[in-house]
């Protein structure tokens, strides 16, 4: 394989590790700090990191123990070619008396006037993010293709390769809610008319409506904008309400195992993080809009009623099989199990949903 390393294309043997690299390039490993890929690598994860073909690496060495004036950057790692010492510096992070573009004790890069330059910032950022050994595109892969793996490989500690769940789970909220909207369906974000008219407490909620009306002498029309604006803004950090109801269940259903609930929040934390986005954006969004479309231009016909719970079936039907699987991997479940367990969890969505709905509902009437 083909790396670049300090600026240099060498050639290497398939599948090298970066503490194998840096063993063959007859380097002390106490000695040095390594970027890869425009990230500092911690050297407690050397061992594990393999490299690939592409990858770019800057190498610090410091050559004489660690002091300021031994540090220095090897351009070409070659014995007899001449290193390039760098002046010290003060590190922001930890305040240690650092040299060459690492601080020697947190590993923190140097600042410079060129990280500010507009071509700098941009293909750092678009390195950062693009790479093919990005975490986002790693954890995005696993959690749509691998069911479970995501939390097991939480749970046992590997942790460096993927997103945090909640970060996973953030990222997965935002794309829904910046989609959401182009497929023309009303989906988390239900109206004051959806929950005066749609809902199974839509009596209650009406009775609620009124005496709210009077309470702040409004008319109905500036209530329901006023009403909707605040659901827009809510519905966006509310959501996260569901995931501890369905951890509660998970615990329920696995409380034999003896886990700690930490576990199933991670786990619940991966499950909607693909639910908003496999389920309730794809399937129920683009599908419903694409329908719909279909519908409105004479090409199919079929009723909204039996639309909204064809949807939702297929919806239910999707859960069913990755809950399945999931379970069977994060808690080691027999598949027969792990298939009661799933259709249980698949049927208590229904009612976190309309539990986040109905907790959306009150913090908007009051605050609206």
């Amino acid at each position: 394989m083909i790396l670049q390393i300090n600026g240099q294309t060498r050639e290497f043997p398939d599948a090298l590790t970066v503490a194998a690299l840096i063993a063959q390039l007859g380097m002390k490993a106490d000695r040095v700090a390594v970027e890869l890929n425009l990230g500092i690598l911690p050297r407690g994860s050397w061992e594990t990191t393999r490299l690939k073909d592409g990858d770019r690496l800057e190498v610090v060495h410091f050559v004489g123990g660690g002091s300021d004036a031994d540090v220095a950057r090897a351009p070409a790692l070659e014995q007899g070619t001449a290193v390039e010492v760098q002046p010290p510096w003060i590190c922001p992070t930890c305040t240690s008396v650092g040299a060459g573009k690492f601080c020697a004790n947190c590993g923190e890069k140097k600042a410079s006037r060129e990280d500010f330059s507009l071509p700098h910032f941009f293909s750092h950022a678009v390195e950062a993010f693009f790479h093919a050994d990005s975490k986002i595109f790693l954890s995005f892969r696993l959690l749509f293709t691998r069911p479970g793996l995501l939390t097991a490989e939480y749970v046992r500690g590997r942790r460096k390769p993927y997103l945090h769940p909640l970060q996973l789970f953030l990222v997965c909220n935002l794309i829904y809610f910046v989609l959401q909207p182009l497929t023309h369906w009303s989906g988390l974000r239900t109206t004051l008319a959806i929950h005066t008219h749609a809902m199974s407490y839509s009596k209650l909620a009406s009775r609620m409506v009124q005496h709210r009306l009077a309470a702040k002498g409004v008319s109905e029309a500036e209530f329901t904008k006023a009403f909707d604006r605040v659901v827009d803004a809510q519905a966006r950090s509310l959501v996260v309400l569901m995931v501890p109801m369905f951890a509660l269940g998970v615990w329920l259903l696995e409380w034999r195992k003896r886990r700690f609930f930490g576990e199933h929040l991670v786990f619940a934390l991966h499950f909607y993080a693909l639910w908003l986005i496999l389920v309730f954006l794809v399937v129920y969004g683009l599908g419903t809009a694409g329908i719909t479309f279909l519908v409105h231009h004479g090409l199919v016909h079929v009723a909204k009623e039996g639309l909204n719970r064809g949807f939702w079936n297929i919806g239910e039907a999707i859960l069913f099989v990755y809950l399945t699987i999931a379970i069977r991997t994060a808690y080691r479940d027999r598949w027969i199990m792990a298939a009661v367990k799933a259709g249980a969890l698949v049927w208590s969505t229904s009612y976190i949903l309309f539990a986040y709905r109905f907790i959306l509902f009150f913090t908007a009437l009051y605050m609206a």
